[in-house]
């Protein structure tokens, strides 16, 4: 028998005994595909799945004269496997390699520039990989194949593009595709996918370029999956689907898990990508979720609030008050939300993006707002010639690391790289350095909860825009030394994100302050300005003062916004104030009608509901793990007369 091995390397999180990683899903679904098939199974001998990034050369020693190998590839990996395969033709240099995933192109040219790989497959994979191994076998030729690109005496062929149409795909789970690497020391994270294909063609994804009809795989495949996962003590399970909550079944499918948590402890946390248009369904599975103590947060994204921006990228988003009264629903709810916007696409600017963000403060989200940076992926509308050109595109090859990792444990290993837009026609590289400190200063200080509480009693209570005052905010902070720690920090951080733009850097950030890990820089800059507190909530004193021109109302609300700080070791505090904070917050975040902050002695008191021993352990719990939950760095707080 010819032997094939399958090769799909993720990072793998924590040391010790407590080291976590993904099954490699997308390599176990072409296997499960592949090795229905009887010639299959008769002619080719399934080895061991490569999952971590392990030593090229020692992973290599252990395949077993490789017929086939084939890689998953994408941004995280890509690199790797190229790496992989090189080591591998060198001491096998007639075993044929097989590249697919979302990282390779719609044509043939990483041909050329992966000089290793023997064929390329386009989109889907386990049609045209069953189809390789049968026209290996029989000798036929590859051009019969669909999705493909491979080398010829003529020079690369690319085969017609033909979307699958098929929904019965076998199961990687229950067909024991994994059976030999769940005994390998690994705690492992799942992967479902109840449908395949997504209806939007939304630019910036490699869904849109696809331009395929959702695909609904069997509910007794997705229930006999669930079984398996909580069979398997399976704690965290990410949802594939591109729109989770656009079918009602989906609700059933949420009803399931929860139903098999309550019953066997597992699984223990769903992570999804909801749709934005179903809020009779999602709405119900939010609630569901947060109820079983599986989800952390509701996803409402946006991407973006300009019109001009989302006409470009092929997007229609929630109309902005409906945008807000869904904010508010959760919130009364009790349901954590988080909102996700992309800097960098085309026709964005400084002004639309930064009043863009301040819209979303405007329409209630005060607590979660996650900006990514947008990365030009191969299969994305974005990605493609026409759209470079037409709107000046521009990118920097910057490594990749991922977040929330110890920097040591990648010194070694192969470099991966990210293609980040810093400028269009629109944006400016400088323009994009601005944009991305003013995300990055919201995210830290609003969505954080650092100046949270500032920000909004000065919109309530003084008239002072959210785009005003973080503005105005960065603008003293880069030009006025007197402050010199904001000036300082601030600065740092403009510096670190012209690195980036000039392929200096990678974008995550290192203080040994809060443990050796890798952090987001808004979780870096909340951190640095709480520990050094006594220094930055002085010189954010007189930023304040200087706009209201009130001195008491600012001492007063700057001491209220310091007192309900969360902190390591932090304990429960009373304290008197001249106006009742706690019912006016209480009542704002609450999703429910505005009242007026009214002027009365209040003595309020915090309640610590987070218990961290250090300020490592704070930033990792509080920041990391905990900051989609709406308070992990601000105590409750409560009047108490």
């Amino acid at each position: 028998m010819k032997n094939v091995y399958l090769v799909q390397v993720s990072t793998v999180y924590g040391e010790g005994e407590k080291k976590n990683a993904y099954l490699p899903y997308a390599a176990g679904c072409l296997a499960a595909y592949s090795w229905a098939d009887e010639k299959v199974k008769a002619e080719y001998k399934l080895g061991k799945f490569i999952y971590t990034r392990e030593n090229i050369e020692k992973a290599v020693e252990k395949l077993d004269n490789p017929y086939l190998v084939g890689f998953s590839c994408y941004i995280w990996n890509i690199e790797y496997n190229i790496a992989f395969s090189k080591v591998l033709k060198e001491k096998y240099p007639d075993c044929i390699t097989v590249f697919g995933g979302h990282h390779i192109a719609p044509d043939s040219h990483q041909l050329s520039e992966i000089p290793t790989a023997d064929i390329l497959i386009h989109g889907g994979g386990e049609e045209a990989f069953k189809e390789i191994l049968l026209a290996l076998s029989d000798n036929t030729p590859l051009e019969n194949i669909n999705n493909i690109s491979f080398r010829s005496c003529d020079g690369f062929v690319t085969t017609p593009k033909k979307n699958p149409e098929t929904t019965d795909y076998p199961s990687p789970y229950l067909e024991g595709i994994f059976d030999n690497i769940m005994d390998d020391g690994i705690s492992f994270s799942a992967l479902l996918e109840t449908n395949r294909g997504c209806p939007n063609q939304c630019a910036f994804c490699d869904w849109g370029f696809l331009k395929c009809k959702v695909r609904l795989f069997s509910m007794e495949k997705v229930k006999a999956e669930l079984d398996w996962i909580a069979e398997k003590k399976i704690e965290y399970v990410y949802g594939c689907d591109a729109n989770f909550g656009l079918f009602n079944r989906d609700l059933e499918i949420a009803e399931y898990m929860a139903t098999l948590k309550q019953q066997t402890g597992y699984p223990q946390k769903f992570k999804v990508n909801f749709t934005k248009n179903k809020f009779d369904v999602v709405g119900k599975i939010s609630k569901l979720l947060v109820d079983n103590n599986m989800s952390k947060a509701q996803t409402i994204s946006l991407q973006s609030v300009s019109p001009e921006v989302l006409e470009i990228i092929g997007r229609k988003n929630l109309d902005m008050e409906y945008y807000s009264d869904l904010v508010n629903f959760y919130a009364k709810e009790n349901i954590p939300t988080y909102t996700e916007l992309i800097l960098g696409l085309p026709g964005e600017t400084y002004e639309s993006f930064a009043k863009g963000i301040c819209k979303v403060l405007e329409s209630g989200q005060h607590s979660a707002i996650n900006v990514y940076p947008c990365e030009l992926i191969p299969n994305s509308l974005l990605g493609s010639r026409e759209y470079i050109e037409k709107y000046q595109i521009k990118t920097v090859h910057n490594r990749f690391i991922q977040y929330h990792i110890n920097p040591d444990t990648v010194k070694e290993d192969i470099d991966e790289f990210s293609s980040l837009i810093v400028s269009t026609s629109t944006m400016s590289v400088s323009d994009w350095e601005k944009t991305y400190l003013f995300a990055v200063t919201v995210q830290a200080l609003h969505a954080l909860g650092l100046t949270r509480y500032i920000a909004v009693a000065l919109r309530k209570c003084r008239n002072i825009s959210y785009y005003d005052f973080y503005n105005g905010f960065i603008e003293k902070a880069l030009s006025d030394k007197s402050s010199e720690f904001i000036h300082n920090l601030w600065t740092s951080f403009r510096e670190h994100f012209s690195g980036v733009a000039n392929k200096n850097g990678a974008i995550g950030m290192i203080d040994d302050r809060f443990g050796h890990i890798i952090y987001e820089p808004d979780e870096m800059l909340f951190s640095k300005c709480l520990i050094d507190e006594d220094k930055f909530f002085p010189e954010l004193k007189i930023y304040v003062e200087d706009i209201t021109g009130d001195k008491n109302f600012t001492n007063e609300i700057l001491s209220f916004q310091q007192f309900i700080m969360n902190k390591p070791v932090k304990e429960n505090e009373t304290k008197d104030f001249s106006y009742d904070f706690a019912s006016f917050f209480n009542t704002f975040f609450g999703g429910n009608e505005d009242i007026d902050l009214e002027k009365k002695i209040t003595k309020i008191s915090t309640k610590c509901c987070l218990e961290t021993k250090d300020w490592a352990d704070f930033v990792r719990v509080a920041v990391w793990y905990s900051r989609r939950m709406a308070n992990s760095t601000v105590c409750e707080f409560l009047a108490d007369n």
